[in-house]
């Protein structure tokens, strides 16, 4: 077995999504037969954020997601599309309600805001379909949609456990020996 493990930590935007999808197609291409994603962010763009997330799940192999700090915001839907998941004592996730930034935006028409608003209801429902199938087998499944519209839900690694987003709360470690390649993220890698 050849493990390759990538390292996450910082916000969901298109360059980081290209950077984890590069990284992953590297390592497909150097032999990887299990993938591990070690990740802890902020959450970010939607759009990227799902685009991450049906990537990841187009993966020929075995993924195990890792959260080895915090998962925020789409953070949770892309965590969830590992096959096997994982958090480290002490970690959380984050459900919230979703929204859009409009950068330099300075006008826009009832059109487009109708537009937007539409966009942000199928983004919702599309998080709670994943999020639903993705924790279907746990003891408590919760039904997220309140959290992403109105109160915000932190989940600790136990009630993680409870609601089927992890199947263990359990220190992320590094194999010490053996076949295992590490890639990460950022210009400190």
């Amino acid at each position: 077995m050849a493990l390759h493990i990538v390292h996450f930590i910082g916000p969901i935007n298109h360059s980081a999504v290209c950077t984890i999808r590069n990284l992953c197609l590297q390592a497909l291409q150097s032999g990887a037969t299990e993938i591990e994603l070690h990740m802890s962010t902020e959450g970010g763009n939607m759009t990227a954020g799902f685009a991450l997330y049906f990537f990841l799940k187009s993966l020929p192999l075995p993924l195990t997601t890792h959260n080895i700090g915090s998962v925020e915001s789409v953070g949770v839907v892309i965590f969830l599309a590992g096959t096997r998941r994982y958090a480290c004592p002490g970690t959380r996730f984050l459900v919230h309600p979703l929204n859009w930034g409009f950068g330099e935006l300075v006008a826009a028409d009832h059109s487009r805001v109708s537009e937007w608003r539409d966009c942000l209801d199928f983004d919702a429902e599309r998080y709670v379909r994943i999020f639903e199938e993705a924790t279907a087998g746990g003891a408590h499944p919760d039904d997220i949609r309140s959290h992403l519209k109105g109160t915000a839900r932190i989940y600790d690694a136990a009630q993680a456990l409870d609601a089927g987003i992890i199947e263990q709360a359990v220190q992320a470690r590094i194999p010490s020996h053996g076949a295992t390649s590490h890639w990460w993220n950022g210009p400190s890698g």
